[in-house]
Order: structure tokens, then sequence, then C-alpha cells
């Protein structure tokens, strides 16, 4: 049994780097660029919602308030995750990361479902005319394209690792990116839905379809939370890699004629930027322990190959007869 982290950590740590910061654009800097729109969209709406009296107006006030704190927990969460092993946490703080997330995603649940679902009620049920609405009609149509241009930036940076989007928002463990992509997303649609209701308010001489249009984006936005909270779970209890990816592992294990049966094979996400894997192999009988400490090294590079974010990799050998759950290399 074996259980190895970096034996070249220059090496690895250079191809993670690499691969953070594909096409140029980091987490960081979407996380960045997102929390300067959310905090833009805070202030434009407080003043304009103030002005108006319009409920979808302040729903994207809210919305944005809950982003800003959300985006300030994943920070200090990603910054957490990156402390070093201790004798309390030997196996690192990677998954504080996770944490963070869920906790980000509560605070858009609970105040921004909350404060946009309290607004839009009260507007639904005395409804009060718009005040100045061609402001309303600015806020939202800039909110389209501020929040429009951070959602380029995110599914840039995840379309880059993982080639599909939709496969990179369901198998990545990058809650920062995701959580901004999502938030930003939901908040470019629901300022297409504000502005749609704010016209028809209008059109139509009804102002309460202002209040409509506030609960249909605090409906959006719970939707939203939802999905970010199942997200961070799956990934706090140890979620397991895409099946693409464990079959990249098989395919390199396949390449090292010295193994004979993979028994077993678990890949979790460590951390937002780590993976752990656990193999539990069977090789072949003639090697001696030079042999078998250089297979395992020929092992570990082979993963690392496969999947340049694998951080540690645990290398059990257990001969067996080849019994259900056996697979040959």
């Amino acid at each position: 049994m074996a259980a190895r982290g970096a034996p070249d950590g220059r090496f690895w740590g250079a191809v993670k780097r690499k691969a953070a910061s594909v096409n140029g654009i980091s987490a960081r800097r979407v996380v960045r660029v997102s929390f300067a729109v959310d905090v833009f969209d805070v202030v434009s709406n407080l003043v304009v919602a103030w002005w108006t009296g319009s409920a979808v107006v302040f729903a994207e006030m809210a919305q944005g308030i809950a982003d800003s704190i959300g985006s300030l927990l994943l920070v200090v969460g990603e910054r957490r995750s990156r402390r070093p092993p201790d004798p309390e946490h030997p196996l690192g703080y990677g998954r504080e990361a996770f944490f963070w997330g869920l906790v980000s995603a509560l605070v858009m649940l609970v105040v921004g479902v909350g404060l946009s679902a309290w607004r839009g009620w009260e507007q639904w049920t005395t409804p009060e005319p718009l005040t100045h609405p061609a402001l309303a009609v600015a806020v939202l149509t800039l909110s389209i394209l501020t929040n429009g241009y951070t959602v380029t930036l995110s599914a840039r940076k995840l379309r880059a690792e993982r080639g599909s989007l939709r496969g990179a928002f369901a198998a990545s463990a990058r809650p920062l990116v995701k959580n901004a992509l999502l938030r930003d997303a939901v908040g470019t649609f629901s300022s297409v839905l504000g502005l749609v209701a704010v016209a028809a308010s209008l059109v139509l001489g009804w102002p309460a379809i202002d209040g409509l249009g506030a609960l249909v984006v605090a409906a959006l936005f719970g939707c939203g939370a939802l999905v970010l909270i199942h997200q961070a779970r799956e990934l706090i209890t140890g979620r397991s890699l895409p099946r693409r990816d464990l079959a990249r592992i098989r395919a390199a294990l396949a390449h090292v004629p010295e193994v004979r049966r993979v028994h077993a094979l678990a890949a979790v996400y460590a951390g937002p930027r780590e993976v752990r894997v656990e193999l539990d192999l069977e090789l072949v009988d003639r090697l001696d322990t030079p042999g078998v400490e250089a297979v395992m090294d020929t092992i570990e590079d082979r993963v690392r190959a496969a999947l340049p974010e694998t951080e540690t990799v645990r290398i059990d050998l257990n001969p067996r007869d080849g019994g259900e759950g056996s697979t040959p290399a």
C-alpha cells in the first residue's frame, strides 16, 4: 500500500497554474468582475428603486446585495481552502471552499429571494403607479448588458477547462466560477423579465404587473440558489468525478503492462483545484521490491498526466483471484 502526494511539486504546480488560467481568464478575475457588477447593480438599482417605486428594480437590488455578500464569502472560502495540512486536518482544508459555497447559496436564497418576494407581494396586493418609469427601463437595460458580460467571462472559463459548458457546470468543482456564472445568468434573465414586466405595466396601465414581475424574479433566484445548494452538498459529501474522468484514469492504467487488474478505482474532489485518487490494484507476480516501487511511480505519473488536477494518488496492492468488481487493466 502507498499513499503519495506530489513527488515533483514544482512541475505539477506549474501544470495546475497553467490549467487554472486557461485563455488568460483566472477564477479570481471572474469573481472580481462579477463583484464589481454586483456593487454597481446595488447602487444603481437602490437609487432607481427609491425614485421610481418599481418592485422589479428593488428585486434586482436585493439580488445584487445577495450576490455581493456571496462573492465575498466565496473568496473567503477559496483562501481558507489553501491552508496547509496540520495535525487536526491531515488532508488539508480543500473542501472548506465547498462549505463557503453552500453558505453563499443560502445567502442568495434568504436575502435575494426573501427581499424580492416581500417587495413583489407588497406591489402585487397594493399596487402603486411607477414614477419616472424611463429610469427603471434604463437601469434594467444596463443590468442586462453588465450581467451578460460577466456571464460570458464565466462561461469562457468553464468551457476552456471542460470543452462543454453543460458538462463543465455539472462536473467542475470550482465554486467561485460556477457561482459567478449561475448568479450572473440569473441576474441577466431576471433583468430581461423585469424589463418585460415594467413595459407591460406601462402599456396596460396595471402597476400590479410590476409586483408580479418581482415575484417571478424571486422564484428565479430561488431556483438558482437551490441548484447551487445541491452542487455544494454533492461536493461536501465526497462526490465522485464524472465517468469520463474515471475512464481516462482506467485508460492510463491500461498502458502500464505490470498492472494485471484494477479491483477498485475512486476519485473525488478534495478541493476546488484538487482531486484525490485511490486505486486498488493487482500487479504481475514477477516484480521484486525495486520493480514494484518503479511501477508505482509510473502509475502515479500516468494518472497525473491523464488528470493534471490530481493532488494525491493512493495505491493499494492487493492480489486477488479476479472476483466480482475486478477489471482487467
